[in-house]
């Protein structure tokens, strides 16, 4: 082992110096304010003002950018009457604050779900909304179901309108139903359970299957509907009143369109002399359909409208 090195003056003096050398610590300022932004890092001009800057431009962007700002929004889905009432919710909503805080109308702060939320809530004729997107230079695009009076709901002798979404609406005088309401078809609920106007009268599958016969029977089949029948809100069970003096009997849980297909299927297999005696069609079963014709056993028995 050199040992001589040890021995040099220089060498020793090294040593010396490690063992007495102490790092300075900087101790942090006293004062409140200045300790934070010591431990912020902020502790030299140089990052104040780095950390002033980004700290305007993010100011600048929540509040002044123009090009963030949201001004415009297009709709589909609605009359121009629901429309303009649309575009005042939009214009009401884009003033508020996210938070209390940031503004709706900045582009990152606009919430699309808090906005379907507003609409739902503050514009009747919203039954739902199917799409909201932020677009760029300012737009927001909106697809709406619109909620219309589609029948007249009958209960007893109280009649209500029901619009497209199933909800109930207000109540219908008898001057209203011979005038205003005289083209609506007819829904009655002949359980003639207790209604309330603004709440649902058919869950959203009995109403698709219901808004289905509706829209095709007569476009399919060239059958005018004279009303809808329906055995209390808890019943499966649709009733078809046709014009041509028979009804048809559905199943609300099958698919719509396989079983009107049925139907059209069974009355063009029947003769005209056939169609003029028909008292019904049941096609409330998933494999059977079944025809009764008037002046039969079966056209004087009362169906078991609960039978699956």
């Amino acid at each position: 082992m050199d040992t001589k090195r040890f021995n040099q003056p220089e060498y020793k003096s090294q040593i010396q110096g490690a063992r007495k050398y102490k790092r300075e610590v900087h101790k942090p300022p006293e004062e409140p304010f200045k300790k934070l932004l010591y431990y912020l890092g902020l502790d030299t001009w140089q990052r104040k003002t780095i950390a002033s800057l980004i700290f305007v431009f993010f100011v600048y962007c929540i509040y002044f950018a123009p090009f963030l700002k949201l001004n415009s929004i297009e709709i589909s889905g609605t009359d121009q009457q629901a429309a303009v009432k649309i575009e005042e919710n939009f214009n009401e909503y884009i003033q508020k604050y996210r938070a209390g805080i940031f503004p709706r109308k900045n582009i990152f702060f606009f919430g699309t779900r808090s906005f379907t939320e507003y609409l739902l809530e503050n514009n009747y004729q919203v039954a739902k909304v199917i799409e909201i997107k932020r677009k760029p230079l300012h737009k927001v695009t909106v697809v709406i179901d619109q909620r219309t009076p589609e029948f007249v709901l009958e209960q007893g002798f109280n009649y209500y309108v029901l619009n497209s979404d199933s909800t109930i609406g207000s109540s219908i005088s008898p001057e209203q139903l011979l005038s205003d309401f005289k083209a609506f078809k007819k829904v009655k609920d002949s359980a003639e359970e207790s209604v309330n106007p603004g709440e649902k009268f058919l869950n959203e599958q009995k109403n698709d299957f219901l808004q289905y016969l509706n829209d095709n029977i007569e476009k399919k089949m060239s059958l005018p509907i004279e009303s809808f029948e329906i055995p209390g809100r808890a019943s499966d069970q649709l009733i078809v009143h046709l014009r041509k003096g028979f009804v048809a009997y559905f199943n609300s849980t099958t698919d719509s369109k396989v079983f009107l297909d049925r139907f059209y299927t069974l009355w063009i297999q029947l003769n005209p002399d056939q169609q003029n005696r028909l008292a019904y069609f049941d096609l409330r079963f998933e494999k059977n359909a079944y025809a009764c014709f008037k002046g039969d056993k079966c056209a004087n028995t009362n169906i078991n409208l609960e039978s699956n």
